[in-house]
């Protein structure tokens, strides 16, 4: 889906040609999706922005270091650091000044210097002080020196820190693009593939309409949150799906907002190909392809299209298909294990040898 203003790379169109079809250790087709680039830097004006809502951040001082990078998804409380052992300050985390650090640079007296130079030496790319404590004068006025951000909020120390690594961990966590539909199925999330115009966008329209929750449409931000795929929309494209002839819908204004989730964990793919007479498929349910990137495999069903097939049906029926499987229920090795004893049980009646 190219919305109104952006352009469209020709190779979005055709992404099949940044896939490599492999084929791992235990013989499978394994289809590589090539991570791009990387997330870039995250600065401390976006973490702000995300949690001043959340935690009541105010910014007390340091404006003109909002632009300082955030590289580390975990942070620090200073505390033996200030008291004399500097070299336990890790300089690209965020330090959480809590009760206890407060109290001390309160009453350290001389000893305030020597901490607070130690605490701004390592340069740390924002300073977070917690229970709407009040930050001692000199601290504001070093970091103020040093132009690092300080900020505030009422919210208790563990719970400052839990959004903090929540919010460091999305977004500084390994990420990719694909171009492609994701779903909500029951519950599964299902990654929808295929080249241009084959459809996807239409069968995504069909499954909404059906109670089913569109995550995103034509560009899908996947990030690898530990060994998890989880994908979104872009902020811009959220919520909307583009249909040939008819443009660009609003799923969350047209069917309520139940038709979207803001994200979802990727769990299945399904890529649909033009149907090709004479080409084999798979009619047996016993194909192992998988669909990889940042590291991670998961199972690849591919569906041909041709007039007649109801595309939405057959997703909604693959969905399941997994879900069964992850049960313990695979209905092509209950039909082989049926075959197996049939073969092997003895023959009855008459013509059975009694000796």
């Amino acid at each position: 889906m190219a919305l109104p203003g952006t352009s469209v790379s020709p190779n979005d169109d055709k992404r099949e040609v940044n896939d490599r079809v492999k084929n791992d250790r235990n013989g499978r087709d394994r289809e590589v999706d090539e991570p791009e680039a990387g997330n870039g830097d995250v600065a401390v004006r976006e973490l702000v922005r995300a949690l001043e809502a959340r935690l009541s951040l105010v910014l007390v001082t340091g404006r003109d270091g909002l632009d300082r990078t955030l590289v580390s998804t975990r942070v620090q409380k200073p505390g033996l650091a200030l008291v004399g052992t500097p070299e336990l300050m890790i300089a690209e985390r965020v330090q959480v000044l809590g009760r206890s650090e407060i109290r001390f640079l309160k009453d350290a007296g001389s000893a305030v210097d020597d901490a607070l130079r130690s605490l701004c030496a390592s340069k740390p790319p924002c300073i977070l002080v917690t229970r709407d404590l009040k930050p001692p004068a000199a601290l504001i006025a070093a970091a103020a020196d040093a132009k690092i951000p300080v900020l505030c909020t009422p919210a208790d120390t563990g719970e400052a820190m839990e959004q903090l690594y929540h919010f460091l961990g999305v977004r500084l966590a390994p990420s990719t693009r694909v171009h492609g539909v994701l779903m909500d199925l029951f519950g599964l999330g299902v990654l929808v593939l295929g080249e241009s115009g084959i459809g996807k966008s239409e069968c995504a329209l069909e499954l909404v309409s059906r109670g089913h929750r569109l995550v995103a449409d034509d560009s899908i931000e996947v990030r690898r949150i530990e060994d998890e795929l989880i994908g979104a929309a872009p902020e811009i494209s959220r919520c909307f799906l583009e249909v040939r002839g008819l443009g660009l819908i609003n799923a969350r204004k047209m069917f309520g907002v139940a038709a979207v989730a803001e994200t979802k964990a990727v769990e299945q793919a399904v890529r649909l190909v033009r149907y090709e007479p004479g080409r084999s498929y798979d009619r047996l349910g016993d194909s192992r392809k998988t669909w990889a990137t940042l590291g991670i495999d998961i199972p690849l069903f591919e569906l041909p299209v041709a007039p007649g097939r109801n595309l939405a049906v057959l997703l909604e029926i693959a969905a399941r298909q997994r879900l069964l499987r992850d049960q313990g229920h695979d209905t092509l090795r209950e039909i082989q294990a049926s075959m197996a004893r049939r073969l092997v049980r003895p023959p009855e009646g008459p013509g059975r040898d009694s000796t």
